[in-house]
């Protein structure tokens, strides 16, 4: 047969289709479809494509058989609506949570449907569910006797709750079916919580009870970030929306949720001046002064041995916690004011950082984000006990390399004398000298095996262990004198 216009092929999954564009508002389609029921399942992908819409089958059904009144089976009802009643289920990530896939190809179709639960709600709850949107609904087969049913049973004022398959827990109702002047609509309802619920309570999060959470500072980060119409006159070399963009992504680069994973915001009293203005996209001389004062302060506090409020965090086998905790403020400290060295007066203010704190001595240069999010506690839960020894191993040699360090430390104080304000010299006070095999022997360990080290170690002073007993990295030899001569006939 000779067509009017001209084709092109097209291959398709199932078979050849041919396409034509007739005129840029008119086009035509060839589909060679086998007859039967190979023409119904066709004519419905093509429906669902034409009209943008999608399947769900109703499944479970009760109803009673014709034959005998008495006893019932269930059926299902394959029903199409617009494509747009299932958007809050993908949306919102509830489908296959679980493993059960909801969608599903049934055997001699084409496409896709979505399977839901009949579910017969109270009749005095069907009017106070929160619903979302509705769409109405026709059923594919109309004729059968299980859409009929269903059909009456909506019309005479009766509403179906649908529910998604689940292994275990409780019922999650996805759809409503029910009639409004004569039509047959399905209801979408919030799979999640609603605007109209009280807000979730802030300690079903990872940061633990509410009072650990910074939420006067978060209010305060929220008061400096927000939106305002800019002035168009103004020339900017880029929009102000980037700007702001870049704004909050340089102050969110490290930006504590809970107090339990810093130490510097637990000391706003001493260091809040330094916090708050080296967030400035620009600092000025009396800007710089402040934060070299605060600066100033905390060296003052350290060296007096004035104790800082932490976190509630471990440091066992660390060497003094206050020292531990002087050095963990120094690393967040810097770390957080390389965040925003963007000028030459903020990098001032790291070199006098840099020259105030102690010499690092664990010779791994400067503090990182990522370095002090994991001394604090603040990265995720996936610490595998490699990285546990490891890094174990690396403080026990840091702290006794600090402590060997007591020349260092009197040549910083002096450096700090001579060059500090009058109204912060003092005389340091003195150190608590450790030995390094004290701090050594603590590490990361229990009680019962810091016991069990010793009474090793009080034994082997006193008797030769039995060699098959001794650790040892091969198989021991239970007996190596057994052939020797002057042993027996062995």
């Amino acid at each position: 047969m000779s067509l009017p216009f001209t084709v092109n092929w097209m291959a398709s999954s199932a078979k050849t289709e041919y396409y034509s564009a007739v005129s840029p508002i008119l086009s035509t389609e060839i589909h060679n479809v086998k007859s039967g029921r190979h023409l119904a399942a066709k004519l419905g992908i093509l429906v669902q494509q034409h009209y943008n819409l999608a399947s769900t089958t109703v499944t479970g059904i009760p109803m009673k058989e014709e034959q005998n009144a008495s006893s019932s089976a269930n059926y299902d009802v394959e029903l199409l609506h617009p494509v747009a009643a299932h958007a809050e289920v993908f949306k919102t990530g509830v489908v296959n949570a679980e493993g059960v896939h909801i969608t599903a190809v049934k055997e001699g179709q084409l496409y896709e449907t979505v399977t839901l639960k009949w579910c017969t709600p109270r009749s005095s709850s069907v009017e106070l569910q929160y619903c979302t949107s509705s769409f109405r609904i026709t059923p594919v087969d109309v004729n059968n006797r299980p859409s009929s049913c269903l059909t009456n049973f909506l019309l005479n004022g009766r509403a179906v709750m649908l529910e998604m398959p689940r292994k275990s827990g409780s019922k999650v109702l996805s759809h409503m079916l029910a009639s409004h002047g004569g039509e047959i609509f399905i209801h979408t309802l919030g799979t999640g919580r609603s605007i109209l619920e009280d807000p979730p309570s802030i300690s079903e999060g990872c940061g633990g009870r509410v009072t650990d959470y910074r939420i006067n500072d978060f209010g305060d980060f929220m008061k400096q970030n927000r939106l305002v119409p800019h002035d168009p006159k103004q020339e900017r070399i880029d929009p102000p929306i980037e700007m702001a963009k870049k704004k909050l992504t340089r102050l969110t680069q490290y930006w504590p949720l809970v107090f339990s994973h810093t130490t510097i915001f637990n000391n706003a009293s001493q260091i809040g001046p330094l916090l708050q203005l080296i967030t400035k996209e620009t600092l000025d001389a009396n800007d710089v002064a402040e934060c070299r004062k605060s600066i100033f302060g905390l060296v003052t506090s350290e060296n007096k041995g004035l104790p800082l409020n932490v976190p509630t965090i471990s440091t066992r086998g660390k060497g003094p916690k206050r020292e531990e905790h002087y050095r963990l403020a120094w690393n967040e400290l810097e770390a957080f004011v390389r965040c925003h060295c963007t000028t030459a007066e903020h990098q001032s203010v790291l070199e006098c950082l840099l020259e105030c704190r102690k010499p690092n001595t664990d010779g791994e240069g400067g503090a990182s984000i990522a370095s002090v999010k994991v001394q604090l506690g603040a990265q995720s839960p996936s610490h595998s006990p490699s990285k546990k020894i490891e890094k174990s191993g690396r403080d026990e040699k840091e702290f006794s390399r600090s402590y060997d360090s007591d020349a260092k430390d009197t040549e910083r104080n002096k450096n700090f004398d001579s060059s500090g304000d009058s109204s912060y010299k003092y005389h340091p006070a003195k150190k608590l000298k450790l030995s390094a095999d004290i701090l050594k022997t603590s590490g990361n360990k229990s009680l019962l095996s810091l016991w069990t080290d010793r009474l090793t170690t009080e034994h082997e002073k006193r008797f030769v262990e039995f060699a098959g007993r001794i650790n040892g990295n091969g198989p021991v030899k239970l007996y190596p004198n057994i052939k020797c001569e002057g042993n027996g006939d062995g």
